[in-house]
């Protein structure tokens, strides 16, 4: 686990991203595409890592206003994923750490119960201030876990 944090740096994400890879024997791709971060190379299946910590800052610009971690997730990747899936070829693992950013657990969905989960629970996707990404929707921890 040391070496995987050296790789990621200070980066959460692509820290979650080694983990999974280095969990399920897959290869760390996230360079590939836009839609998934790494793959199964035998198989082809895709794996789209969504990590958060238990705390974040909510980002007031005057300080530092702590909220419950979210995982954010783009209509556009989860519709890729959902495209992949036809197949059975397709994971999303939710990552969560804690206020260190060290593991605490981890939870893998097949898309389609994700976009169920997007829909039903929380109204669908809404507009994101990222306009080039397309529209979100930021799952609480609890949503997941």
């Amino acid at each position: 686990m040391r070496r995987i944090d050296e790789r990621a740096g200070d980066e959460n994400g692509e820290f979650a991203e080694r983990l999974v890879a280095a969990h399920y024997g897959i290869t760390h791709a996230n360079d590939r595409a836009d839609w998934y971060d790494c793959v199964h190379e035998e198989r082809g299946t895709k794996y789209e890592v969504k990590a958060t910590q238990v705390r974040i800052d909510g980002l007031d610009p005057d300080s530092r206003v702590e909220v419950g971690g979210r995982f954010r997730l783009w209509e556009g990747q989860t519709r890729s994923l959902l495209n992949s899936d036809a197949q059975n070829t397709a994971w999303f693992v939710f990552v969560l750490l804690d206020e260190n950013g060290s593991p605490v657990d981890h939870r893998r969905m097949r898309p389609s119960t994700v976009w169920s989960l997007v829909r039903d629970e929380f109204g669908g996707w809404d507009d994101s201030g990222h306009r080039e990404m397309g529209r979100q929707q930021k799952l609480p921890i609890e949503a997941v876990f």
